[in-house]
């Protein structure tokens, strides 16, 4: 009894054990988009010598019947400062206080900008608001943003732009112009955009700091194969339940009905073992805030692969020694 009990243990903890892992997986690759400001994986970086200046780009795009896009425009000579823009809809970043830009921001005349916790780019403070001054303007921070570890993000400021303020000085080719969203997927969409920019060229964006030296994260593919490890531990632990049950499967002398109802009950205590440890595990990390997963989906696969190959693993075997015999 105790053996099981023991058992029942074990399998909780791997169980939440499964979690932790796809938790830190998520925290890696959460991290990483930060560093890229929300931004997917298809994030791509236009590379232009047009004159015109940026105001003017957005002007001419929003005329333009495009699916939602968003456009980063990184200065060349100060990284820490960027300018953006976001059609129809707008990728968040973390907010540690006031608030992110709004899609409402990018049609106003007046220019708002939010602010990494730790800024390259300091604020002015004379009252309640803080400013940041640029070219001889004083511009409202709305918002501080950051997440732990995501540097780029915590020393970022950026500036929004849109369709309605005044042309201003900066060219196309005094930065570097990052493009995201719908537009990507739709080639019509896209040719529009390099069309507009003049594009002699693509690339994938990849996040680098001010010495244009790659961020890197921690490669999460370790943790790939841990929860491959857990997996086979369960495994282990599920044929080692098994053991004592196979045993009085043996010995059992019933026949018949009563051979069939005694085999459904050594599985009943087998599921009582396994299973319902497997389920009390996935709760404590679903309804509790202890460990925070982002991937909701791969967490949920991966318990009820669980189930599902432990329930096998249980009926196979009970019903295997039961044909045996």
């Amino acid at each position: 009894m105790m053996k099981k009990i023991i058992s029942s243990i074990l399998i909780l903890l791997v169980t939440i054990l499964i979690g932790v892992v796809i938790s830190n997986s998520d925290s890696i690759t959460y991290n990483t988009s930060m560093n890229k400001f929300g931004m997917s994986e298809n994030a791509t970086v236009l590379t232009t010598k047009s004159k015109k200046s940026i105001n003017t780009v957005v002007k001419n795009l929003s005329k333009k019947d495009l699916p939602n896009y968003q456009i980063i425009f990184f200065e060349k000579d100060n990284p820490d400062l960027a300018f953006i823009y976001a059609n129809k809809k707008i990728t968040k970043v973390p907010t540690i206080s006031g608030r992110y830009f709004s899609i409402n921001d990018f049609d106003s005349q007046i220019p708002f900008a939010v602010q990494g916790n730790n800024a390259a780019i300091k604020s002015y403070k004379p009252q309640s608001e803080s400013y940041i001054k640029f070219h001889d303007n004083y511009i409202s921070v709305i918002g501080k943003i950051g997440f732990s570890g995501a540097e780029l993000l915590n020393q970022q400021t950026l500036i929004s732009i849109s369709p309605n303020q005044k042309s201003s000085h900066i060219k196309l080719k005094n930065v570097v112009t990052v493009v995201d969203g719908a537009a990507l997927a739709t080639p019509s969409s896209f040719k529009s955009i390099k069309k507009e920019m003049k594009v002699s060229s693509t690339h994938r964006y990849v996040p680098q700091t001010r010495d244009f030296r790659q961020v890197t994260s921690p490669d999460n593919n370790k943790y790939k194969i841990f929860v491959i490890l857990l997996l086979l531990a369960l495994i282990f632990i599920d044929v080692y339940v098994l053991v004592p049950l196979r045993y009085d499967m043996k010995k059992a002398t019933f026949k018949g009905d009563l051979k069939n109802n005694y085999r459904n009950g050594l599985l009943l205590r087998y599921f009582l073992y396994t299973i319902i440890p497997i389920v009390i595990g996935y709760s404590f990390i679903v309804f509790t805030n202890n460990i925070v997963i982002v991937s909701h989906t791969l967490f949920n696969r991966v318990v009820l692969i669980s189930m599902i190959i432990t329930a096998f693993i249980g009926i196979f075997q009970i019903y295997y020694i039961r044909r045996r015999s």
